[in-house]
């Protein structure tokens, strides 16, 4: 399996296609994986080199177990890691969620690695970011799995068995480090103001992040957006005939038009 080291901490990722190389970064709890079983490889491979890679704590990419490892340099760097290994000199990048989170990072601390940038289902202003992040990190990292399952049957109802056992082959440490971590995370946008990488924004207009999305847009001249009608955050995520069109001409591979991209 390929593994690029930052600091000793080792990132898995895949690399799977060919044309301009195009990094995609999961959300909170799977890994690079979901973005093949999603089908978002096969939509984009033919067009891109995709890399996929497993942030740090999730995965088969190492897992530290205190926050500071997962301050937004340190997720940054892992990208930049993975490119070197790759030996990639610059990319386009697709965070979503939380790898839309690292995706806002990319312009202040690698601005000379990414040509273009889209963070899907997430917003530029930390300040905003959910005050119970802080809460059930804490809880992860003290009670591990049953937190898990006690947050999830209290949003979701009963936990079957099969789900219980995805749960519990996750490290909750390391994944209560991660939402420590982003909680305490400042000045995100900062990097926006300098506006040397164009970034596109899509979220679903029944995401709790659409309004944050379609603000920054206004107030950064480097930032587009486009909202998906209807959709929610996991919504916008899965919902390839609708995200893959707008992703692709974006990053400028075969233009379409979006019909809805809003300033």
């Amino acid at each position: 399996m390929p593994y690029a080291s930052n600091q000793g901490v080792q990132i898995h990722y895949k690399v799977e296609g060919e044309g301009a190389p195009l990094v995609l970064l999961h959300g909170f709890g799977v890994s690079g994986d979901a973005w093949r079983t999603g089908g978002h490889v096969a939509a984009l491979r033919n067009e891109f080199q995709v890399i996929c890679l497993d942030a740090r704590g999730h995965g088969r990419s190492d897992k530290p177990h205190l926050p500071e490892a997962y301050r937004l340099p340190e997720r940054v760097r892992d990208v930049t890691a993975v490119l070197d290994a790759v030996g990639v000199e610059t990319a386009h990048f697709l965070g979503f969620s939380l790898g839309g989170v690292t995706a806002f990072g990319l312009c202040k601390y690698a601005p000379s690695r990414f040509l273009s940038v889209i963070a899907l289902g997430a917003q530029p202003y930390s300040e905003e970011f959910p005050e119970d992040f802080e809460e059930w990190g804490q809880k992860y990292i003290n009670c591990g799995v049953e937190a898990a399952i006690e947050r999830e049957t209290r949003e979701s109802g009963a936990v079957s068995e099969k789900r219980k056992e995805e749960l519990e082959s996750r490290d909750w440490k390391a994944l209560g480090a991660t939402l420590v971590a982003t909680r305490r995370i400042q000045g995100l946008s900062e990097g926006l103001l300098q506006g040397r990488i164009p970034y596109l924004l899509i979220c679903g207009t029944e995401d709790q992040d659409h309004d944050l999305a379609r603000r920054s847009a206004n107030e950064f001249p480097n930032v587009s957006f486009v909202p998906l009608e209807g959709l929610d955050h996991h919504e916008s995520r899965s919902r390839l005939d609708v995200l893959i069109p707008i992703v692709k001409n974006f990053f400028g591979s075969s233009p379409v038009d979006t019909g809805t991209q809003a300033r």
